[in-house]
């Protein structure tokens, strides 16, 4: 009970101490006019949480197959990890200037180990945000070994691939 009362009398020291000036009206200058100080509010400290700064998560980029696209990609968590889910990070544009967007109707993410002849057994949601990019959200890379990052372009009724090759160590 007496670590508490310490607790709460700590706790209230910089309000008392707000009171204890010279003069708490405050003094008039030269021309009789009084200035009375406001107290400052206290404020406590913000927690920090420990969160991956997507800022520093190397894109990776390709054109796509036939060069009509430039597509970046990003995982949004790094190391990628195994058998867990996580998120991806798209962007295209028309060419490597990575300045204009192009037009196109949809995008398909994908991955799949080509030396196992299976992908992922799950298939990511897809969100486009307003400023064109997307989000594949739930890809999950199952097993350790070379995986294959697939992002198709749809545009009237066309497919255009851009694709990277990567290990996902376990």
């Amino acid at each position: 009970m007496t670590h508490l009362r310490t607790i709460a009398a700590l706790a209230l020291l910089p309000s008392i101490t707000l009171g204890c000036s010279e003069d708490p009206a405050g003094s008039p200058d030269a021309t009789g006019s009084v200035t009375i100080q406001q107290p400052q509010p206290v404020v406590a400290a913000a927690e920090v949480v420990d969160v991956p700064v997507v800022a520093e998560i190397d894109w990776r980029s390709a054109p796509s197959a036939d060069g009509r696209y430039f597509i970046r990609w990003r995982p949004l968590v790094e190391p990628i990890p195994m058998a867990d889910p996580f998120d991806v990070e798209v962007e295209l544009f028309t060419d490597d200037s990575m300045v204009d967007q192009p037009g196109y109707d949809s995008i398909l993410v994908d991955a799949g180990m080509p030396h196992h002849g299976h992908g992922m057994n799950v298939r990511p949601e897809l969100e486009q945000r307003p400023d064109g990019s997307w989000v594949a959200r739930g890809m999950l890379m199952h097993m350790p070994g070379r995986w294959q990052v697939y992002i198709d372009v749809l545009d009237d009724g066309r497919l255009e691939r851009a694709q990277w090759s990567m290990w996902l160590s376990g």
